[in-house]
């Protein structure tokens, strides 16, 4: 029994072409649009370590002038006084020209008493950016105060 090579007709072949273009078309619309959505996060990510860290710097800078207004250079330091009015000043504000933040929250508490040193907590809170990119940072320092006035 002899085999006959058949080629196939170009007639036959023709509804194949169709089926691999369709299949490229696709695949290659999937990888698109797979990029298109890992660009997207990359960027989401990076807007929010940016704004993260502008917080954290702004959080940080509204603790340092905190301390600047309990232990003013040149003067004798009233702690409890100073923490007393450092929430109501509008001092911290002063610092979110120019930046994509929005809102600095400066909290002094006194925390207690022990061994004849009083412990203040002093508590900044900033948050920048708007809606799903907002990002809050904490930042919370000890201060401490002897009876005596030193």
């Amino acid at each position: 029994m002899s085999h006959k090579a058949r080629k196939a007709s170009p007639r036959k072949q023709r509804g194949s072409l169709y089926i691999v273009a369709i299949f490229v078309i696709t695949v290659m619309g999937f990888l698109a649009m797979l990029l298109g959505r890992i660009q997207w996060s990359n960027h989401d990510a990076l807007t929010k370590e940016q704004l993260g860290t502008q917080a954290w710097l702004l959080a940080h800078s509204s603790n340092e002038w905190a301390l600047t207004q309990m232990y003013p250079l040149g003067a004798s330091s009233a702690v409890s006084s100073a923490c007393v009015s450092i929430p109501n000043s509008s001092a911290p504000q002063a610092l979110l020209t120019d930046i994509p933040c929005h809102t600095i929250t400066l909290v002094c508490d006194e925390f207690g008493t022990l061994n004849e040193e009083t412990f203040y907590k002093l508590k900044s809170t900033a948050i920048c950016g708007s809606g799903k990119s907002e990002v809050r940072r904490n930042q919370e320092l000890w201060v401490k105060e002897e009876s005596n006035g030193a």
